[in-house]
C-alpha cells in the first residue's frame, strides 16, 4: 500500500499547487482516501497535515471513507426529480436494501443521491460503477446488475500529460504560418463522407458509443467511400444515439435515435445519392424544426468537426482567428471585444475587455488566464457541449484572451466529473502544441503561452473566481476578500484574469468578424448570441444557440417542441440555483442580464402544471445549503435555518427577512444570490407556497 502510494506520488513536484490532483490520483487508484494516506500527501507535498484534511474534507468529489464493490449513483437534480429521480432512488435502495449514503466496506452494492450529472438533457439519469445512464426507467432498474463493470472505477485521475512543443520558428506572418498547417491538413482529408457518431457525455449515455463497431463492420464490408468519426453531440441530445452525415460539399444530415437494428438500413441509403436520403429517414440539418430557430455562431462547427483532430479543426478554419490577431497588436484585440458588447457568460455580466486591459496594465509577471469550466450549477450544461464537441475553438480562445490580457501562462479548470472535455481539451492542447500553436512563439510570432489542463472535484463556490484560485494554489475553495482584485492579484499574488467557457468560445467569432457585426446579433443590453442547455419534460432537450433578447417561448415551445406530455408549462426554472421559476406570464418578455427575465448562466428547465414549486425552491435552497463553503456566517448558518422555515407553518415574514440578511451580509455572489429562489417564489407563487405549507 504505502510503496503503490509512493508511485502514485511521484509525478507531483513537491509544491501545495498540486494538494487538489495528488489527492485525486489517490482516489483514483485506490477507491478513496484513508487516513494514511492523506498523512502520505501531506508529507510528500510538505503541506500540514490538518490542511490537507480540511481540503480532502472540503470538496464533494474526495471521499473519505470506501464504497461498495458497485456503486450507484442517481440524479435528484430539478431536472430528474422533474422525470422520475426520486422514484428510481427509492427503487434502487428497495432493490439492494441500501440506505442512500451508506458507507460499508462489506456491501456489495451502495447507492447514493446525487445534486446533478449535469446531463440534464438525458433525465432521469443514474451512474453505475462511474458510467452515466440516461432516460432511465423504474422497469429497467430489474436488470440493473447488467450496467455492473467487473473493472472497479472510480474516476478519472488528474491528467499530467507529457506534451512535446513544437519546434520554435519565425514565420513571415502568424497567417502565413497558419496555412502551411492547413495545407498540410487539407492533404490528410478525405474525399467521401463523413460518418459522425455523436458520442458526447449525452449520447455515451444512452449507447451511442455502441454503434461505432457495427457502423465501421458496415462501411468495410460494403466498400463505402466514408470516413467513421467518434464525434461530439451538435444539441440534439434528445435525438441520441444520433448520426450526423457530412458530403464532401459541407451538407449536413441527421439520422435520430439509430439502434444496431437499423445500422445496416443506413450504410445502404447512404450508398445511394443525397438527394434520396430524406425519405431514408436521413434528414437535412439546415430544414430541421430544432435548427430553423436558432443562430449558430459558437456552435457551428460542433456536431461536423472530429473534436480529437486538429487536422479537422483547422479544414474548418480553427485558429484563423489567431493568426490574424497575432499579425496585429493585443489592443486590437480588446478593441474588437469591447466593441462586441461581449459581457461575461458565467451569470455575472461584466464586459471582457475591461478585464483583460486591467490585466495588461497591471504591474507583475507572469500573468495568467484561467478558463472557469467548473459549471458546477445543477441545471447547467451547456459549457461542456461546448468543450466536448469543439476544443480547438475553446482553446483557440484562451490564447486570444491571453493575448490582449498580456498573459503568458493559460489554466483549463475542469469540473472533475467532466471528464469527456478533460480528455477532448487535453488532446487538443497536446496536439497544439506539437503545431507551435502552444508554447514559445506561438505561430512564430513574438508571444508565448503555456497551457495546462486543471481539474476540479466539485463545489458550487467554485463558480466565483476568487475561490477557484484557491483551488488551483492547494487550498479550500473559499472566496477571498476584495480589493484587490484578482486582475491585480490573483494567482500567487500575480495579474490573473478568470473567464467562463462559452465567454472565451465567442472570441474566435468577435475577431474574425468583427465586434460591431456580433454585437449586431443581440440586443443594446445584451449583444451577439447566448448559448442555452434545455432541459425537464419536453420534447427536444438539448443545446441551442440563439441571438441575445430571445423569449423563453422561443426556447421552450418552438426550439424544445413545448411539454413532452402536452401539459401546458406554468413556468421554467432560469440560471440554475442562484436563479428562480419564471411564470407563464412572462415567457414572452425578452431575456436580458438585469432585465424582468435574465438568461442566467443559460441553464432552463421547463417546468409544467402540476409540478410542485415548493419541492424544487426546497431543492434549490438545500443545494444551497450543503454547498456553502462555510467561510461567512450569514451563508453557513442562514441556508439550513432558511430550508427549515420553508417546513414550518406561518413562516413566510420569517423566510423573507432572513433571505434578505444572507443577501445583505454573505462574502460572495453566489450567497447573496442563494435566497433569491425562494424569494421570487412566495412573490409569484405565494398562494401555491402557502398552500402546501
Amino acid at each position: 500500500m504505502i510503496k503503490a502510494l509512493d508511485t502514485v506520488l511521484a509525478q507531483f513536484p513537491r509544491e501545495r499547487t498540486w494538494l487538489l490532483p495528488a489527492l485525486q490520483a489517490v482516489q483514483h487508484a485506490h477507491g478513496w482516501l484513508s487516513d494514511d494516506a492523506l498523512t502520505q500527501v501531506a508529507a510528500h507535498l510538505r503541506v500540514p497535515a490538518t490542511e490537507v484534511y480540511g481540503v480532502a474534507t472540503h470538496y464533494p468529489e474526495l471521499r473519505l471513507a470506501p464504497r461498495g464493490r458497485h456503486h450507484l449513483r442517481v440524479c435528484t437534480g430539478v431536472s430528474c426529480a422533474l422525470l422520475g429521480g426520486p422514484q428510481l432512488l427509492a427503487g434502487l435502495t428497495k432493490r439492494f436494501d441500501a440506505a442512500p449514503d451508506e458507507t460499508r466496506t462489506d456491501r456489495e452494492v451502495t447507492v447514493e443521491a446525487a445534486d446533478c450529472f449535469f446531463a440534464c438533457s438525458m433525465a432521469p439519469a443514474i451512474e453505475v460503477d462511474g458510467e452515466y445512464r440516461g432516460r432511465v426507467t423504474e422497469a429497467e432498474l430489474a436488470d440493473v446488475e447488467s450496467w455492473f463493470s467487473h473493472r472497479r472505477r472510480h474516476g478519472s485521475p488528474s491528467p499530467m500529460l507529457a506534451m512535446e512543443s513544437g519546434v520554435p520558428t519565425v514565420a513571415a506572418s502568424a497567417r502565413a504560418a497558419l496555412a502551411d498547417l492547413a495545407t498540410l491538413a487539407h492533404a490528410k482529408r478525405g474525399l467521401g463522407i463523413r460518418v459522425i457518431v455523436q458520442t458526447g457525455t449525452c449520447g455515451r449515455a444512452v449507447g451511442a458509443d455502441t454503434l461505432l463497431e457495427p457502423l465501421r463492420a458496415g462501411i468495410n464490408e460494403r466498400g463505402l467511400d466514408a470516413e467513421l468519426i467518434e464525434g461530439a453531440c451538435n444539441g440534439m441530445c434528445y435525438a441520441a444515439p444520433l448520426v450526423e452525415v457530412v458530403t464532401p460539399e459541407s451538407m449536413r444530415f441527421v439520422v435520430e435515435r439509430l439502434q444496431r437494428a437499423r445500422v445496416a438500413a443506413l450504410l445502404d441509403a447512404l450508398a445511394a445519392e443525397p438527394a434520396k436520403w430524406p425519405a431514408a429517414g436521413i434528414v437535412p440539418l439546415a430544414v430541421h424544426p430544432f435548427f430553423k430557430g436558432q443562430h449558430r455562431e459558437l456552435l457551428t462547427r460542433v456536431g461536423a468537426v472530429d473534436p480529437d483532430s486538429l487536422d479537422d479543426a483547422l479544414v474548418l478554419g480553427a485558429y484563423s482567428a489567431l493568426a490574424r490577431a497575432l499579425d496585429g497588436s493585443p489592443d486590437d484585440v480588446s478593441a474588437q471585444v469591447k466593441a462586441s458588447g461581449l459581457q461575461g457568460r458565467g451569470g455575472a455580466f461584466f464586459p471582457t475587455a475591461l478585464k483583460w486591459e486591467a490585466c495588461r496594465k497591471a504591474a507583475g509577471e507572469p500573468k495568467y488566464l484561467v478558463m472557469n469550466g467548473e459549471e458546477g450549477e445543477p441545471g447547467i450544461f451547456k459549457d461542456r457541449h461546448l468543450m466536448e464537441g469543439d476544443p480547438h475553438q475553446v482553446l483557440e480562445g484562451v490564447l486570444l484572451a491571453a493575448y490582449a490580457a498580456g498573459a503568458s501562462r493559460a489554466i483549463l479548470y475542469i469540473h472533475g466529473e467532466a471528464d469527456l472535455s478533460a480528455q477532448r481539451l487535453g488532446w487538443a492542447v497536446v496536439e497544439a502544441r506539437a503545431a507551435g500553436l502552444v508554447g514559445e512563439r506561438v505561430l512564430g510570432r513574438d508571444f508565448r503561452c503555456e497551457v495546462e489542463v486543471r481539474r476540479g472535484a466539485g463545489g458550487f463556490v467554485l463558480g466565483e473566481e476568487t475561490a477557484l484560485l484557491e483551488s488551483i494554489e492547494g487550498r479550500r475553495a473559499q472566496p477571498r476578500t476584495r480589493p484587490p482584485f484578482p486582475v491585480e492579484a490573483g494567482l500567487w499574488g500575480r495579474p490573473t484574469v478568470i473567464n467562463n467557457v462559452e465567454t472565451l468560445c465567442a472570441i474566435p467569432t468577435i475577431v474574425a468578424r468583427g465586434g460591431a457585426a456580433f454585437a449586431a446579433l443581440g440586443t443594446s443590453s445584451a449583444p451577439g448570441t447566448k448559448v442555452f442547455g434545455i432541459s425537464g419534460p419536453v420534447r427536444r432537450p438539448g443545446v441551442v444557440e440563439v441571438k441575445n433578447g430571445v423569449t423563453l417561448n422561443h426556447l421552450l415551445h418552438d426550439l424544445a417542441g413545448g411539454s413532452v406530455d402536452g401539459r401546458p408549462l406554468k413556468g421554467a426554472l432560469v440560471g440554475g440555483p442562484s436563479g428562480s421559476v419564471v411564470p407563464a406570464a412572462l415567457f414572452d418578455v425578452a431575456m436580458e442580464p438585469r432585465g424582468r427575465v435574465s438568461p442566467g448562466t443559460g441553464g432552463i428547465v421547463a417546468v409544467p402544471a402540476g409540478a410542485s414549486i415548493a419541492d424544487i425552491v426546497r431543492t434549490l435552497v438545500a443545494f444551497n445549503a450543503r454547498e456553502s463553503c462555510g467561510k461567512c456566517t450569514p451563508c453557513r448558518e442562514g441556508l439550513p435555518r432558511l430550508l427549515a422555515l420553508l417546513d414550518e407553518a406561518g413562516s413566510e415574514d420569517k423566510i423573507r427577512e432572513l433571505g434578505e440578511t444572507i443577501q445583505l451580509a454573505s462574502l460572495c455572489g453566489l450567497g447573496q444570490a442563494a435566497p433569491i429562489a425562494v424569494q421570487k417564489a412566495f412573490e409569484i407563487f405565494g398562494d401555491e407556497l402557502r398552500g402546501r405549507r
